[in-house]
């Protein structure tokens, strides 16, 4: 069974999502904000991970480096509220540089508002070749 870790401060999201990935056979935590999210992902494994950007305590920005930087190999589908390549908010705090190379960091990139079928066939994506590794 494959562990995954919804970060996102949207609790009706996290509970309907969460729902849907554990009838597909899915393991899910979920964190509510990018601290909890990262005590997470330093206390337990995980092989996908479903990352919001904006999020309260450290933004997804930031966990998605820290990943990258200090654990294992996870897939990472992140989960955006604007356009990408729009003018950032000011409070976001990250340049549009900084932004395109941390969104390069991601295997998947998905803009808000989604359809859930959509999201579920990407995870389900990122799933099959760690499936097929561990066969």
């Amino acid at each position: 069974m494959l562990k995954l870790l919804i970060i996102d401060d949207d609790e009706e999201l996290c509970a309907e999502l969460g729902e849907v990935l554990e009838a597909e056979g899915f393991k899910v935590d979920i964190a509510l904000d990018g601290l909890q999210g990262l005590r997470y992902l330093q206390e337990r494994q995980y092989q996908i991970i479903i990352l919001d950007l904006k999020l309260p305590g450290l933004n997804g920005y930031g966990i998605l480096k820290d990943i990258r930087k200090t654990v294992k190999p996870l897939k990472v589908l992140v989960l955006s509220g604007r356009p990408l390549g729009d003018a950032l908010l000011k409070e976001d705090g990250v340049s549009q540089d900084e932004e395109e190379k941390v969104l390069n960091m991601a295997d998947i990139v998905i803009n808000k508002p989604f359809m859930v079928e959509n999201l579920l066939q990407k995870v389900k994506e990122l799933a099959l070749p760690i499936v097929e590794q561990s066969q």
